[in-house]
């Protein structure tokens, strides 16, 4: 038996996390194999690849007026695709990435950038319609070395229409997985213009003493180069001034909540004091609940100065 060949990977791991050669999806090439790290049996397996209307499309309202098409897999497929997803995050991820990693939040990917002068926020528009299907065949039969007929399999369950869908559980981790050399070479990119980088899904930040222009030039061509492009609208640059990042607002060597937060505590606070309902009480509990959660979660951050 020869030894699997060896890549260069990133030592920061996850806990109980290995490395890609050490996934059950590693050189597979049977698919009885394949329907059993999915806990399904073969003919489910065949069906679920070969099968049609197995999604549900609606529209979704975004922040800014417009809306998102969702694709929400069937019940029976979305089972397998999360134990996908289950089994693609086990591996070991790279130190920029923040989501889609178990143990990972939002408010370390904005402590990353605590104490930079510069910053420059970027966001991926499309990202997951903009993950072909071709690149989903390229991360298993390349990178993971399944035989051909286990990476279509894998590929019809895993997109829609040739892309990735969004609404799946594992589009998350397959647009960083597929897209591997993609992010690995705006890390490097980053690195020679002494910056640091955290990407949160879809969307980067980048910071540093200065943040260039040639290395923003050179992050766009390259997320060009792989079939991505920018959100014009919400890009945004900062020198030495608040800046907000996942949701956090970082500023003066420290992090903290951004107002808008704040002011929603207090208005859940004055709902849940006139509510008589049972379940609109328990309903606004736990809604107080868990934004006061957030709260804490940032001020109680490692990255945070001790007299915060």
């Amino acid at each position: 038996m020869r030894n699997p060949r060896r890549r260069k990977t990133t030592d920061m791991a996850v806990k109980g996390g290995y490395q890609e050669r050490d996934s059950p999806f590693f050189r597979l090439k049977s698919k009885t194999k394949l329907a059993t790290f999915l806990f399904i049996g073969s003919q489910k397996l065949k069906d679920l690849s070969d099968g049609r209307d197995l999604y549900r499309s609606f529209q979704k309202l975004k922040g800014n007026g417009k809306t998102r098409e969702i694709n929400a897999p069937r019940d029976d497929l979305k089972k397998v695709q999360r134990r996908i997803a289950d089994l693609l995050q086990r591996i070991q991820p790279p130190d920029y990435l923040f989501a889609p990693v178990n143990g990972r939040s939002y408010v370390d990917n904005a402590a990353v950038h605590v104490g930079a002068n510069a910053v420059h926020l970027l966001d991926i528009e499309d990202f997951f319609p903009s993950c072909t299907a071709n690149k989903v065949i390229w991360f298993f039969k390349t990178r993971m070395e399944c035989s051909a007929d286990v990476s279509v399999i894998l590929k019809n369950i895993v997109t829609r229409k040739g892309c990735l869908p969004q609404g799946s559980p594992c589009s998350p981790i397959l647009a960083y997985l597929c897209y591997a050399d993609m992010w690995n070479e705006i890390e490097e990119a980053v690195r020679r213009h002494h910056c640091q980088i955290s990407v949160y899904a879809d969307d980067l930040t980048i910071s540093g003493k200065v943040v260039p222009q040639q290395l923003v030039w050179e992050i766009k061509a390259t997320l060009r180069k792989h079939g991505h492009v920018i959100s014009a609208h919400k890009e945004r640059s900062r020198f030495k001034r608040p800046v907000e990042i996942t949701g956090v607002v970082v500023t003066n060597g420290r992090m903290s909540v951004p107002n808008r937060q704040l002011k929603r505590i207090v208005e859940t606070r004055d709902k849940l004091a006139n509510e008589k309902k049972p379940k609109a009480v328990e309903k606004l509990q736990n809604e107080l609940k868990g934004r006061i959660s957030q709260v804490t979660q940032i001020k109680n951050h490692p990255r945070q100065p001790a007299h915060y």
